[in-house]
């Protein structure tokens, strides 16, 4: 590994640790706060991606959706038949 990449990892793990050596009882240590984010960011993620996937469902089912797709299949059958009957 190049040096500063090197020296930065250790300083990390010591304040890690130091961190964890200071901490009163009663406080939480990093590692408890950083699992808890973890924590936190993993409950807002499936958040986002429940209303994401209920907002697209609802969409694909609404009436402008479903009309649109409707259009475009009977054209799509026009041009197709146009053409069948062009090149037949």
């Amino acid at each position: 590994m190049r040096p500063a990449v090197s020296i930065a990892l250790a300083l990390v793990a010591l304040l890690v640790l130091a961190d964890s050596a200071r901490s009163e009882p009663g406080e939480p240590t990093l590692m408890q706060k950083l699992e808890q984010f973890k924590e936190n960011v993993k409950v807002f993620a499936d958040n986002i991606g429940e209303k994401t996937k209920a907002a697209l469902q609802e969409l694909h089912d609404s009436e402008f959706s479903t009309k649109t797709r409707n259009w475009f299949s009977e054209h799509f059958k026009k041009v197709k038949e146009k053409l069948k009957d062009t090149f037949a």
